[in-house]
């Protein structure tokens, strides 16, 4: 596996040939990430959520490489531009033009992928709360949680309310992490993290 260290996490995973990447970035990061993958061409992209530091270069992707795509249902209106994303920050036109600048995806180009989906031998689990259709990767004891978790210096966190789609929903996804048993838990910001971080942290929310 080797991550990419943008504004969010980037993984690239399995097989040399035909690698599966995980999210694409910034909009403002296409330069970047065309540099890391260099020669390498992935099989599929997966777009753990509709984010704009999550999506950014989906378009670009598709595009170049006409790669697969996989979303949930629930964020493939936002990631084609059916629905708009709610403003970030906060700020009523400000937030509103951030949030939606990456450039939509074609609805043709997304494959919808639920819960018990497989992705290139890995097992899609939706992981809602921060945004409605927000799903990891899990495969050999190893979960992609994507923003379900942040990590940081003092272990995992939830991430604040104002970035997300629900937040109880949030800290009961924290709950299903622990609950799957994952032995190395990666994350869209910090660096990985353990499944007795996670259960200490489940136990500290009351879950």
């Amino acid at each position: 596996m080797q991550v990419f260290p943008m504004t969010a996490n980037i993984y690239l995973m399995g097989a040399s040939e035909a690698p599966l990447l995980v999210d694409s970035g910034m909009p403002n990061e296409n330069q970047k990430l065309l540099r890391y993958l260099g020669d390498k061409r992935p099989a599929a992209l997966v777009l753990t959520h509709h984010h704009l530091d999550h999506v950014g270069g989906a378009r670009l992707l598709w595009e170049r490489l006409r790669l697969p795509i996989y979303a949930h249902p629930l964020d493939i209106p936002y990631i084609c531009g059916e629905k708009r994303r709610p403003p970030f920050p906060p700020i009523p036109w400000l937030g509103d033009y951030i949030a939606n600048s990456p450039r939509p995806v074609p609805k043709e180009a997304l494959i919808p992928v639920e819960e018990g989906a497989e992705v290139l031998g890995w097992r899609v689990v939706h992981l809602p709360g921060h945004t409605p259709g927000q799903i990891g990767l899990l495969r050999e004891g190893t979960l992609l949680a994507a923003d379900a978790l942040r990590v940081g210096p003092r272990g995992p966190w939830l991430p604040p309310a104002m970035v997300n789609h629900d937040t109880a929903e949030a800290r009961r996804t924290v709950g299903k992490i622990a609950r799957l048993g994952p032995e190395t838990i990666f994350v869209g910001h910090g660096p990985p993290t353990t499944l007795e971080a996670v259960r200490a942290l489940a136990a500290r929310l009351g879950l």
